[in-house]
């Protein structure tokens, strides 16, 4: 063997072992980063076994609930869908309230609100009265929420309130010559009833100036000539 086929043999070695080693350098990567893997994969279990020993101690914790404030709970539920769901002789009494109060409201320019969800019928009452009250000189300054306890004492003041606010509704003292104010009322039988009130009447209003007489004769000289 010549010098030269040696040294090509040699390269030739030299070559073939540069490459086994580069595939045997990418197989042990690989075998690292399947390492680091399975380690982190490992360092995870055991992360969200901790954390579902944790979520399960709150859990078992919240479940364990009071039974007094579990009662108490469930009292309060069943109040509220009592008082969400009123018989129809409720029903009756809070349509008497509103029918009393809207008649007034509308002499005024408004109308009576529907009862609230889970509003009782004092509360009811008493709201509904409480637009009214500037327009009574007797019960303006009067809380009915102090009265409220005894219902003879309410059921007066009410009365009283709408009274006063249906009389000042019909007081033209405040209002200009000639001015009208519509009021709308709701009769028994549903039908909606519109009256005016004020200084005068339309006839008034449509009709001309007064003109007196000054002077009678010929406008002119000569004019009976």
């Amino acid at each position: 063997m010549t010098p030269e086929e040696l040294l090509k043999a040699i390269a030739e070695v030299a070559d073939g072992l540069r490459t086994d080693m580069a595939v045997i350098g990418k197989k042990c990567d690989a075998i690292g980063a399947r390492h680091d893997e399975l380690k982190q994969l490992k360092s995870d279990g055991k992360k969200k076994d901790d954390v579902d020993d944790a979520t399960m101690a709150q859990r078992t914790a919240a479940d364990s609930v009071d039974p007094a404030a579990f009662a108490a709970l469930t009292q309060s539920v069943a109040d509220l869908k009592r008082r969400q769901s009123r018989p129809m002789a409720d029903l009756n009494k809070f349509a008497d309230a509103q029918a009393k109060a809207d008649s007034v409201m509308r002499a005024l320019g408004s109308a009576a609100e529907p009862p609230m969800a889970g509003e009782d019928l004092v509360a009811y009452k008493i709201r509904t009265h409480r637009k009214m009250q500037p327009h009574s000189p007797r019960w303006k300054g009067v809380d009915l929420q102090i009265i409220a306890a005894d219902q003879v004492a309410l059921d007066i003041a009410l009365d009283g309130i709408r009274a006063d606010a249906m009389a000042a509704s019909m007081d033209t003292s405040g209002m200009k010559p000639l001015e009208h104010r519509m009021l709308t009322k709701q009769l028994p039988g549903g039908h909606i009833s519109r009256e005016f009130i004020g200084n005068g009447t339309f006839v008034k209003q449509l009709s001309r100036p007064v003109r007196h007489v000054q002077y009678i004769g010929p406008r002119w000289a000569g004019a009976g000539a």
